[in-house]
């Protein structure tokens, strides 16, 4: 790979993409002929001072690395190598005004800090430019920063009057051609790509699964404990990783925290030294800088717990082996991680610890499937397979086009509409934006008083826009918070966002230390610590991450195989077994939509984007829709409802992406965002949010997957029954039921532990009642909610001992219950488990019927009984609950003989068909009430 970069980059002719593992030798790949390069022309004779090599790079900790090796490759050949990010200051940071020469390694931020602070002098700094490097360029593409370091890069060849060669290098690019069109926008089939051959190295692997429990650490008896998995991680870390050096990557810095400190309180209880130390972009620049410069040096054994900062690039020679804490989102990132291992001709290491919680009758659906560890084998076996996630370059970046108009602004001292449509979008890196929306984007500026125009028709900042180039986050195309400074005994330890909430003589942990607030200065944001024996993990900020759609089809494909990897402990294959035993209970393989409770649940095993796009279809027919992982969970909505409206929004075909978008209450996604008119937010946020085309194949599959209940059933073994005559609203009685039950769905194995019915007339008046408990033949489950327990039940009669009285019981009247789907769903599975079908009950649900009423206000039946005014003694209690649902439709009733719109009406009985009467006679029923 080295030998086939040397002759185009020496000839200078053409864009490169170099591909190849950590650790390979891209670096040199790079360097080593654009080094001789400029050796050859000092040998010539003297040169045009300024910068004739930059490099970019994402991170600050792989910039310092780079300027190190850079120094001793460079000195030789008498080229100067300069740094300039925000952790840079006094002379070195001047020596670039000053006296530009060389190499100058800078992130994107400081980059934009030249375009506002320097601007004029720009063409002179960079007039003998010759090479851009960009260092693991994957993390750039698709993100607001890299949009961002596009437009400087193209905005540097506008100022000196020429094209530049570009180099990018990184170890996990997805797709090539995306690569190349990011690199040289436009013109990306002509970019050279030199890809190494796939590494054959060893690599050994363990998951571990662990139960996750919040028992108390007997010695730390009055102080703030960490739940037992998090300790069992952390001594198996302590056991495994002492005496070497290591990463230990944790999915955000507050896990950082916690494990540092208990692998620091490990090392205190065997009185040894602690190896462990934290690392993240929170920590101050010498306490990072300390870790690195452990890990670099050999006779100092050294395990950083870190998050991204050291994922990428930095040299700190081999570690011994790697740790991931929590499911890995991105199989780029995990193998970027994996890379930092096994670098002396030593197999790389990977230990991954998943912590699932223990499973009981209220146990979300999602979490039954365990998809922690499930996510975390996906993953693990797409690496095995090189298979990396595509970046989503489908956004506009409107954001980062406001930072760089007033960018340009600030540079030339302001510049006209036709100018920066030119530099930034007609012949820039800004290709989704045409005339008309960059003039409205414009327009949305000027009524926001971002920018202002000058009697000669020139733009200026306006008085917004002036405070936004004068703030220091203004260098930033991402969202950067205010925050403070954490000190003790004069020594700057790092920062913690404003918004998290500290007060004098509150602990946390910070640095891996315990420690005690005793002062909060808000002028100079500031706050003193002192050593503490107490504490807890601060929060930071920081989203979810993106899962990707190939992850989510490879969990898929998982849960329906029986791949059990060698490379997983007992408690990991038991999770696995667990999670598929759920997977079939539920049926997922013929299914999408699963009732649970009184919610429904779809799971669509798909990417973050098409999920979060099918909950804003969801949103736009009145469902409320709460992202799960897989899935959603659609709240107190029967799944019935759930298909219904489904089926209204297949009718009306696939949705505009962007009057779809306005359904979205909070679509300020970006830093800039708030600027954008209304229209050109709803744009954004379709371009870059929704993935309409993937959402509507679930919506397709949903359709062709749960088509419409049959309208009546008959017994295993005889003809299908033909319905007699239809239910109406105002001449059929009804039957209003109520179970109580061992779980939240039949599907799980619930069974009915009482049952209630109770009837009424046509217009609603009660005429009879019956109530039961039901021996389930098992754990009755749920006794802190309906009061049951298996003494209670002993004695009851069996379902199958009562299902003759209470088909005769629903026979000829409209069933009712407060959640129709839930109570009717549980009759059709007790009826399936004594060896027969249920009739098909035209159907009556009063939560569907109270949200018709009133709209957006609770509809659960403690509601109700509060809205109508229902006296009640015992709440979850089948003969209370049933009586409670009677009077609430009686009210609507008689609601509806004075007032219109009808909310009880025969559009609302699902289905309307009466089945014949029960065939078979009434035993003499057995009951037992409360």
């Amino acid at each position: 790979m080295q030998s086939s970069a040397v002759q185009p980059i020496l000839e200078g002719r053409v864009d490169v993409i170099i591909s190849a593992a950590t650790a390979s030798g891209k670096t040199e790949a790079a360097w080593l002929p654009i080094c001789s390069t400029l050796a050859a022309q000092a040998d010539a004779g003297p040169t045009q001072p300024g910068v004739k090599v930059l490099y970019i790079s994402p991170l600050k900790a792989l910039i310092n690395d780079q300027h190190g090796r850079l120094l001793d490759l460079c000195e030789a050949i008498d080229i100067p190598v300069n740094r300039r990010h925000g952790d840079v200051t006094g002379k070195e940071r001047d020596s670039l005004r000053t006296a530009p020469d060389g190499a100058l390694l800078i992130t994107p931020e400081s980059l934009e800090a030249l375009f506002v602070l320097q601007g004029t002098h720009l063409p002179t700094i960079f007039a003998p430019l010759q090479y851009i490097v960009i260092d693991e360029m994957h993390s750039f593409i698709g993100t607001e920063r890299g949009a961002q370091l596009q437009s400087l890069l193209h905005r540097i060849e506008l100022a000196i009057r020429r094209p530049v060669r570009r180099i990018g290098l990184s170890a996990t690019f997805a797709d090539f051609s995306v690569a190349q069109d990011f690199l040289r926008p436009r013109n990306g089939d002509q970019v050279l790509v030199l890809d190494s051959p796939t590494e054959t190295a060893e690599l050994r692997m363990q998951l571990r699964g662990y139960l996750s429990t919040d028992d108390p650490d007997p010695n730390q008896v009055g102080q703030v404990s960490h739940p037992t998995d998090k300790r069992e991680i952390a001594d198996h870390l302590y056991r495994h990783l002492r005496g070497n050096d290591n990463l230990v990557f944790a999915n955000s810095r507050a896990s950082v925290e916690a494990y540092s400190d208990l692998l620091k309180r490990l090392s205190e209880h065997h009185r040894v030294s602690n190896e462990f130390l934290p690392h993240h972009g929170n920590l101050s620049k010498s306490f990072r800088e300390e870790v690195e410069a452990r890990l670099k040096a050999r006779d100092t054994p050294t395990t950083a717990v870190c998050t991204s900062t050291l994922e990428m690039g930095i040299d700190i020679g081999s570690a011994d082996s790697i740790a991931q804490i929590g499911a890995p989102y991105s199989v780029s990132a995990i193998r970027q991680r994996v890379g930092r291992s096994g670098r002396r001709d030593s197999p790389a290491t990977l230990r991954t610890y998943i912590s699932e919680r223990p499973i009981d009758s209220n146990t979300h659906l999602i979490d039954r499937l365990r998809t922690s560890i499930m996510q975390s084998v996906a993953v693990l076996e797409l690496m095995l397979e090189k298979w990396f996630e595509p970046p989503n370059t489908s956004g506009l970046h409107l954001s980062t086009l406001i930072q760089q108009v007033l960018s340009v602004i600030a540079q030339h001292g302001g510049a006209s509409a036709a100018q920066l449509y030119s530099a930034l979008c007609g012949d820039g890196p800004f290709v989704g934006v045409d005339k008309r929306m960059f003039l409205d984007l414009l327009r949305s500026l000027a009524d926001r008083d971002v920018i202002m125009q000058a009697g000669d028709g020139l733009l200026l900042a306006g008085p917004v826009g002036e405070r936004a180039l004068n703030h220091y986050t203004f260098y930033a195309a991402f969202q950067t918070a205010e925050e403070y400074r954490l000190i003790s005994a004069g020594q700057v330890l790092g920062s913690l966002p404003v918004d998290y909430p500290v007060l004098v003589g509150s602990m946390m942990i910070f640095t891996g230390r315990r420690w005690k607030v005793i002062d909060i200065d808000a002028p100079t944001k500031t706050i003193e610590l002192t050593p503490s024996s107490g504490g807890l993990a601060p929060r930071f900020n920081g989203g979810a991450a993106e899962i990707s759609d190939g992850v989510r089809r490879k969990m898929r494909e998982l849960y329906e195989g029986d791949l059990v990897p060698t490379y997983v402990n007992q408690t990991a294959a038991d999770l696995i077994e667990e999670g598929r035993t759920a997977y079939r209970q539920y049926n997922l393989a013929d299914i999408t939509a699963v009732e649970s409770g009184t919610d429904s649940v779809i799971v669509a095993w798909r990417g973050s984007r098409i999920i979060n796009t099918l909950s804003v279809m969801l949103t736009s027919q009145g469902i409320t829709a709460t992202i799960e992982g897989p899935g959603l969970t659609c709240r107190h909505t029967p799944l019935p409802d759930l298909l219904a409206a489904i089926a209204q929004l297949y009718e009306g075909g696939q949705p505009d992406p962007v009057e779809l978008a306005e359904h979205v209450p909070a679509k300020e996604v970006d830093k800039h965002d708030r600027f954008l008119d209304p229209d050109l937010l709803a744009q954004s946020y379709a371009k870059h949010s929704l993935d309409v085309p993937g959402a509507w194949e679930v919506v397709e599959e949903l359709v062709r997957l749960h088509p419409p209940l049959p309208l009546a059933y008959g017994g295993p073994d005889s003809e299908r029954i033909t319905p007699t005559h239809r239910a109406s609203i105002g001449s059929t009685p009804f039957a209003v039921v109520d179970v109580e039950t061992t779980s939240l769905s039949p599907i799980m194995g619930g069974r009915i532990v009482e049952i209630a019915i109770v009837h009424l007339d046509q217009a609603g008046n009660q005429t009879e009642s019956w109530s039961t408990m039901v021996n389930p033949e098992g754990p009755v489950g749920g006794t802190s909610t309906h009061g049951l327990d298996e003494d209670a039940v002993a004695d009851a009669p069996l379902f199958s001992e009562l299902l003759d009285e209470i088909a005769h019981r629903l026979s000829d009247r409209i069933v009712v219950a407060q959640n129709a789907s839930f109570d009717v769903g549980y009759l059709h599975s007790e009826f399936a488990f004594a060896g027969t079908d249920a009739p098909a009950w035209p159907t009556l649900c009063t939560l569907r019927l109270a949200r018709k009423r009133d709209p957006g206000k609770p509809a659960n039946l403690a509601a109700l009984r509060d809205r109508f005014s229902i006296d009640s003694a015992h709440e979850h209690r089948a003969f209370d609950d049933a009586i409670a649902a009677a009077e609430v439709l009686r009210q609507l009733l008689q609601q509806d003989s004075t007032q219109a719109p009808n909310i009880v009406t025969d559009d609302e009985i699902q289905p309307d068909w009466l089945p014949p009467t029960w065939p078979r006679p009434i035993d003499p029923p057995r009951t037992l009430s409360r």
